[in-house]
């Protein structure tokens, strides 16, 4: 089954949460599968369920994000905001071309926050009429669901690829 549906943001724009809310006995939202996984090679992980991706990396990749027609949430954050929450994580500062990468996507465009105060929109745009589970994203909402980077096992091989990517679109 291929990749049906992406939430695609900034580092620290809720994309780790969105793929703990979007995961459920229906769907399954992987959280950014770059660390092990080509673009190319996304569509070929197995699920059973309706498979979606919430990912801060995909931005890197506008050229294949585009033409894939998988539904597409694209998620916006204040560039301070952002710069903060890396820093308070010890993290790189995030590149500046994320911005206009970000901007130029083809999908829903929403504020990050929209995510915790009005999933209905998000939800409906993804998947239609089904029903919203919002005793479960109440809960969800009381949450702080990050990645783990103790724990991420990068692929050297998908790192390299991607690495030589990013330089040769420079």
């Amino acid at each position: 089954m291929s990749i049906e549906f992406m939430v695609i943001g900034a580092p620290r724009s809720g994309t780790a949460w969105c793929a703990n809310w979007l995961t459920t006995q229906d769907t399954l939202c992987l959280h950014d599968m770059l660390f092990r996984h080509t673009p190319e090679d996304l569509d070929k992980i197995p699920c059973t369920r309706t498979l979606g991706l919430a990912d801060s990396g995909l931005w890197r990749f506008p050229e294949w994000v585009a033409a894939h027609p998988a539904k597409k949430v694209i998620l916006h954050r204040r560039d301070s905001e952002i710069r903060d929450s890396l820093r308070r994580a010890g993290l790189p500062d995030v590149d500046p071309g994320c911005w206009r990468a970000l901007h130029d996507m083809v999908g829903l465009h929403i504020d990050w926050r929209v995510l915790f105060d009005g999933p209905e929109m998000v939800h409906h745009y993804l998947f239609g009429n089904k029903p919203v589970d919002l005793e479960r994203h109440t809960l969800l909402t009381h949450l702080n669901v990050q990645a783990d980077f103790e724990k991420i096992d990068p692929d050297p091989a998908v790192t390299r690829k991607l690495l030589e990517r990013m330089r040769v679109a420079q």
